[in-house]
């Protein structure tokens, strides 16, 4: 008897709770100040990702027009994006990754830290990268590229700052754009050659990952292994003082610039970028 009463305790204190949840997420969605459409509101909560409580508020201040309601809450979490990115500022960024874009007439070079090895494998870290070196290969920009003008390159109508402050926002981390270049071909005779160190695994077609990037732009078209392996010595070499005399990291009984001149090569332009701090 007590057991069969404990029983029916239990369900009814069920069934009471479940009906209580349905009248609340009723009168939620049709509350006053003003109600709001239920379609609009599951919409939003797919586009944006965030809390349903937030979205109402968007659409009572927004008078229920959804597009005004996106660029309220987008302008919101923004704000509170750069609170966090200004409170992790001073926190110790000592790795991340180098990301490299290979395009049909430039190379485009993008390195970001963050503060743990977590987060440097994090799909969204990495997409951040990505996009950061898409649009600055969008740039037409050449060469190396101040970060804070590099910041106010845009892919897609996304800048890169808004990206970066969108990413701290997810993953909590400081996470800071160390530096940016990319290398155009100006002529039909020209060619370029790009090397990652330490790979990591990436998605996206023509972009590679890793923890040291480097890429040479050459006049003339010499075989692309040779061209691959200068790439592959800058990437290896921390000092690039005087590049073409020093001897080749993979054969030091020749100088970079002899492989170059034996090999139809002659180096116009080179990068290397580092994101992991020694």
């Amino acid at each position: 008897s007590s057991g069969i009463n404990a029983e029916y305790g239990t369900n009814y204190f069920i069934q009471t709770n479940l009906r209580m949840s349905r009248i609340l997420m009723s009168r939620f969605l049709s509350s006053s100040p003003a109600a709001v459409d239920k379609a609009v509101l599951k919409k939003l909560r797919s586009d944006t990702g965030l809390p349903f409580i937030k979205i109402k508020e968007a659409l009572i201040e927004n008078e229920n027009n959804p597009d005004k309601a996106k660029t309220w809450l987008l302008e919101k979490a923004k704000e509170q994006n750069w609170t966090k990115a200004q409170k992790l500022s001073s926190r110790t960024t000592s790795t991340g990754l180098v990301g490299v874009l290979c395009g049909p007439h430039s190379v485009s070079m993008v390195s970001v830290q963050c503060e743990t090895d977590f987060v440097a494998k994090n799909s969204k870290f990495i997409d951040l990268i990505h996009q950061a070196s898409l649009a600055v290969q969008a740039s037409q920009k050449n060469g190396c590229i101040a970060t804070a003008e590099a910041l106010t390159f845009a892919y897609n109508d996304l800048k890169i700052a808004d990206l970066t402050l969108d990413t701290v926002g997810s993953l909590a981390e400081n996470i800071q754009l160390k530096s940016f270049y990319c290398g155009r071909l100006q002529s039909e005779n020209q060619s370029y050659s790009s090397y990652i160190h330490r790979k990591t695994p990436s998605e996206h077609s023509n972009f590679s990952l890793g923890a040291i990037g480097s890429a040479v732009v050459f006049e003339g078209l010499g075989d692309p292994a040779i061209g691959k392996t200068i790439a592959q010595h800058v990437a290896g070499c921390g000092n690039l003082t005087d590049l073409l005399s020093q001897p080749l990291l993979q054969d030091e009984s020749v100088t970079v610039g002899e492989l170059c001149r034996t090999n139809n090569f002659k180096i116009i332009d080179y990068y290397r970028a580092c994101a992991i701090d020694s």
